[in-house]
Formats: structure tokens, sequence, C-alpha cells
């Protein structure tokens, strides 16, 4: 049996070699920064792959990534075509500043087949929206903390269903992964998965629409009357279906859900024009029933990006987003009066984070961390505007910018005594040019806030690929 186990797994990659591989890719990066006050800007840290030591005023860091991509083109919305193929990569980071550390970010590989795909690792999430979103278009799915190790198996790109020839298409992933950070309940597992339809009504015009769900399950707590948390196969259903929890759950998990659950509904129109092309996204998020059943219909990101086909324009891309989550299904009409507290959780203290940063949107802060563990968000209730733009100067000279404002009033039951408020600002520019060895980049961030007082950082980083 384990022999042609064996012979199946050299199957595939001799497949994946004769389909045309990619050369393997080596990439150094230096990023050297400094920040007037003992935490950096916002957005120098925020949605960095948690490759960034957020507390200290100045870092330099070298990360050196070593891999091979799928050798089909890329294609937005769709799959990648028949036949075997195979990626893999790791990158390494070492920082030095007020506090030193070294960590391994990514570490995967990954096969495909008929446009289905098995990854395994630790790896990120593709970037959409320009790199412009405040938290990827997703509400719950970031690039704000690292990767925790996964095992993932879905469709890479859209699909076209059976019998509809291309109109209506579907893409799905089935993940589960092992949080081995530091954590209040130590080795939780994260359960994830997402299905999505993609309706084209004509060549100008595309319709999307999905749902993702996440389940934090298992684990020890430290907590005598929890212990070790259910995740034999009989607990893993009601987990994975978001079902009340038997009597080996805890009381509340019996009153409730199993587990830790959370997620969103995410839809997307897409417009095309002669020019250019506009996207309108809505990502909205539960945490149980309440949030399921949109009893917090008003708690939502909202967004639109326009993208420009010429991209040697000054402005490229713009993109604007809205987010609000005060609401968290308290209605007056109900007699249940419990707040959803996005991301944060009786059990699971330490909440939707990852190595002490939130794994969705990084507008959600701070992240309480006390002696080196997570006890979850201090503020889930959100309202913030957001603006993105990217262009280029000249030639091989691009920019980037943001600017945010965000207001949070704490947690629904541990309101701040008065709204704070932030405005963080980032502006970049890069210089890329083919051959020429080195890829420079420079950028300034600013905060100003009610509370947290006024902070400015720049950065500094040159790259280089062989």
């Amino acid at each position: 049996m384990m022999m042609k186990y064996y012979r199946f797994i050299i199957a595939l990659l001799i497949a994946g070699t004769s389909y045309g591989q990619q050369p393997v890719e080596i990439s150094v990066k230096n990023t050297t920064m400094a920040a007037t006050d003992s935490l950096m800007p916002f957005w120098l840290a925020a949605n960095r792959d948690g490759e960034i030591l957020s507390a200290t005023s100045w870092l330099n860091f070298t990360g050196l990534f070593v891999g091979q991509s799928y050798a089909f083109p890329e294609k937005s919305g769709s799959g990648a075509g028949l036949g075997f193929d195979y990626t893999w990569g790791v990158h390494a980071l070492a920082g030095l500043g007020e506090t030193n550390y070294y960590q391994l970010n990514r570490a995967f590989g990954g096969l495909t087949w008929n446009d289905w795909e098995l990854m395994g690792g630790l790896f990120y999430e593709p970037e959409q929206l320009a790199g412009l979103s405040t938290t990827n278009g997703n509400l719950a799915g970031s690039r704000n903390a690292r990767p925790h190790p996964r095992l993932r198996i879905g469709t890479r790109g859209y699909k076209p269903l059976p019998f509809i020839k291309n109109r209506v298409r579907f893409r799905a992933e089935y993940e589960e992964g092992l949080l081995n950070d530091n954590r209040f309940v130590d080795r939780a597992r994260l359960h994830r998965k997402s299905f999505y339809l993609q309706v084209h009504l004509s060549p100008s015009w595309d319709l999307e629409g999905g749902l993702e769900h996440f389940v934090m399950w298992g684990g020890v707590s430290p907590m005598e009357a929890i212990g070790r948390l259910p995740s034999g196969f009989k607990a893993y259903l009601h987990y994975i279906t978001g079902s009340s929890g038997d009597e080996s759950f805890p009381h509340t998990d019996r009153l409730n859900v199993a587990g830790n659950q959370l997620g969103t509904y995410q839809f997307r129109a897409t417009k095309r024009f002669s020019a250019m092309e506009a996207v309108f996204y809505l990502s909205h998020p539960f945490e149980d029933l309440s949030g399921m059943n949109w009893r917090n219909w008003p708690d939502n990101l909202i967004g639109v990006h326009v993208s420009f086909n010429n991209k040697q324009l000054f402005v490229t891309d713009v993109l604007y987003e809205y987010t609000g989550t005060r609401q968290q299904s308290i209605r007056g009409e109900w007699d249940r009066q419990e707040p959803d507290s996005y991301f944060n959780n009786g059990v699971y203290r330490s909440g939707f984070t990852y190595n002490g940063r939130i794994m969705g949107s990084p507008l959600f802060f701070p992240v309480v961390v006390q002696e080196g563990i997570s006890l979850g968000i201090g503020s889930n209730m959100v309202v913030a505007h957001h603006l993105g733009m990217k262009g280029a100067l000249w030639g091989h000279l691009h920019w980037k910018g943001l600017l945010t404002r965000v207001s949070h009033e704490g947690r629904y039951f541990a309101r701040y005594e008065s709204t704070r408020h932030q405005l963080s600002g980032y502006l970049e520019v890069q210089y890329a040019r083919p051959g020429l060895p080195l890829e420079l980049g420079l950028a300034t961030a600013a905060d100003a806030g009610n509370d947290s007082g006024r902070n400015l950082g720049v950065q500094l980083i040159v790259s280089r690929r062989f």
C-alpha cells in the first residue's frame, strides 16, 4: 500500500515537471524602519503577514525566500487548466531592534490537478483589490497575522458548474489548521471552509456571493471547569456543522453552538468598461446564528475599487471602504440582549488572534496581551472610513497611499468613557526597473489620535530577486 502511495507522489512530481515548472526563485529583502513613539505607526505594521514587530521604535529585519511558483499563468477568477503542477517555498526572517526575533513565515508545498489544489504548511492568502483594502476585502480574512500551519483542499479560482456552459461557476475550500502559538486554550484547532458562486451576466458584468466559515475547536483550557475540550469525530461533526454541543461540551456550547464559530457573507459585483473596471463588495460578519440570520444587518464592510487599464497613469487604482460594527445583533424588540462581540469568545479567550495579532481586520484593536498571552480584542465596536490609491509617477517609479480614520467605542459591556479616534496615513514610493539588480522602496507613515497621540515613522526597503 505504501509503495503505491510513493509511486503516486513520484508520478505527480514528474507530471508537474513535464508541464513546464518555473525556475527556482530566490529573493532577499532588507527593511529598516524607525518611529518617534514606542510603537510603529499603524500602516507600517498592519497587514504585513505578521512580519513586523510593532512594539518597537526602530527595527531592521531581513527576509530570505526560496521557492518555485506554478508554471501556468495566473488568471483572475479562473482556474489554471488541465494537468499536474506543483509549488513550494520557504521564507525566513531575522529582525534586529530593541527586541531581536527570528521566525519562519512561510514553509509550504502545493499540488494542482484540473483546477483543484492541495496546499499544506505556512502560506499567504492571495492579495486582493490591488493591496489597498484594510482587510483584503474580507472582515475575517486579512493578511495581518502570520500564517498558521494548515492543510487545505479546494479549487484554484472558479470552476464551471456542469451543464451550465460557464454562466455559473463555483469555488470552494476546506481547511484544517493548528493554532500553535502561546494562547489561552493551548493547541486549539482552526477549521475554515468557504463556498462561492459567480454568475456571468454578460461580457461586462459578474456577480459573486459566498460564505466563509471559521470554527475554533479542541485544545486544552487552563480553567478547571473546562479542561480538555472535545475533539473526537462525533464532536468534530458538531463543530463543522455549526451545531450546539452535547453533554461533553462546556455549558455555553450547549446553549449556543460548539466551539468559537464566526465568519462572513461575501458579495461582489464587477463591471468592466473600455478603460477601467469597477468592483463593489460587501463583507458581513457573523459570530453565531444571530449573525447568520442577519439580525446584525447594519454591521458590514462596504467598499468600491476602481482600476484603470492603463498602468502608466498617475492614478491607476482607487479604493474606498466603510467599516461599521457597532450594532452586534442588539435590537430593542429582541428579548436576547447578548452582543456578538466580534472576534472574542468566552471559552477561547485569545479570540480570533494568532501570535498576538488579529487574523481579521486590523481595524479591530488593540489586542489585549497579558504575560505573553492574547486575551482577545479590546475594541470591536468600530466605525472607519478608508481611502487607498496607487499609480505611476514616471517610468519605473510607482507610489501608493493609504488614509484611514477609525473610531473605537470599546466592547458592548466594556465601553470606553469617550470614543477614541485615530487618523492613520501611509505614503510609499517604489522603484523597480528590469535589469537593475536592486528594487528600492521608501515610505512614511503617521498616526494622530485623541488617545494615542501623534506618531511618525519612516521605512526603507532594499530587495533583490535572483
